[in-house]
């Protein structure tokens, strides 16, 4: 009896862990529509912060990186949010315009799609996960590639570029770390692309929090928890296509969407140009035919520039609210 009661109490320290230890941890993998217009998944979430909670903590719970989380919610505070705090957590994602195959890496979005492979009887799927990608002066190139080696606990050689980069700044980088160090910046997982020298990997502890921001010397950097799991769901010649759609427009039913993660500045130079014509065009394409859309609505999301999507108009009926998200806009 006593051993029972035992056995009982583990389990219901065991719940109580899960629960509160992934209060946030909403699935990141979502079907995919037998619509084949329809290329929206998700949906938008608020929840309220408690006490303890930093930003950067809740957005990793719920599946994304640095800025996403930082510009989903501008006015809060990202160290100290405060007890009580309602904060978005924008689960909602318009598919980039891709063939839906292997991995698709938006960079603007600073996102990665995992479609899984079509089986008899099996619905698809598309995981998503948060990432980060090559600043200014070392940017991860677009075009495709696939994966061409899978490897756990790689050792890393830093370039000779990247060792002189560090002595300038005072930290002095060894020739090799080996696999598996937790000073390696690699990981514990790493795919290795058809492009020469650059890897989709995991990170170390420190630079964890960093997901979701241009930091890397070209490489796509993922969660440890991410690439862990990316890592068991793909195999060697899964096609990658990387690409560069600042915005998208997305329809699910009867509904237009618009998701616009703004043209970003490094050192004064555009990455790229967003402009409200290339939006307006990209949505009537989507409708496929009459639409209602909101030409101002249009303008107010491509200025916010916050990678949110938003109703933006209808293949059908009209209404006059069409922000998703039922706030007002900034």
């Amino acid at each position: 009896m006593r051993s029972n009661c035992k056995v009982i109490l583990v389990l219901l320290v065991c719940v109580f862990y899960q629960v509160f230890t992934t209060r946030f941890a909403w699935a990141d993998t979502f079907s995919l529509s037998a619509d084949a217009r329809d290329n929206v998944v998700g949906e938008l979430r608020y929840i309220t912060a408690l006490r303890q909670d930093t930003l950067l903590d809740i957005g990793r719970d719920a599946g994304m990186g640095y800025e996403e989380i930082i510009k989903a919610n501008p006015d809060v505070n990202r160290w100290v949010p405060g007890s009580g705090t309602r904060v978005l957590l924008p689960n909602l994602y318009v598919l980039p315009q891709a063939p839906m195959d292997g991995i698709v890496l938006n960079l603007p979005e600073l996102r990665l799609y995992y479609y899984s492979p079509a089986k008899k009887g099996v619905p698809r799927t598309v995981s998503t996960y948060p990432v980060s990608i090559g600043r200014m002066d070392w940017r991860t190139p677009l075009g495709k590639t696939k994966i061409v080696k899978k490897e756990k606990d790689p050792p890393w050689r830093p370039t000779e570029s990247i060792r002189r980069e560090h002595a300038a700044e005072g930290d002095i980088l060894p020739p090799f770390i080996p696999g598996g160090s937790p000073e390696n910046p690699l990981g514990r997982f790493a795919l290795r692309l058809g492009i020469p020298q650059y890897l989709i990997h995991g990170t170390d502890d420190r630079k964890a929090y960093g997901i979701g921001m241009r930091v890397t010397h070209g490489c796509v950097r993922m969660y440890p928890e991410d690439i862990r799991r990316l890592f068991s769901q793909v195999v060697v010649g899964t096609p990658v296509l990387i690409v560069d759609q600042p915005i998208k427009a997305g329809r699910r039913g009867n509904s237009l969407l618009l998701e616009v993660d703004g043209a970003f500045e490094e050192e004064g130079v555009t990455h790229t140009t967003v402009s409200v014509s290339r939006a307006m065009e990209l949505l009537q394409a989507k409708a496929g035919g009459p639409a209602r859309i909101d030409a101002e609505l249009v303008a107010q999301v491509v200025r916010r520039g916050d990678g949110v999507p938003v109703v933006v108009g209808s293949t059908s009926t009209y209404s006059v609210d069409y922000d998703a998200r039922s706030v007002p806009f900034r």
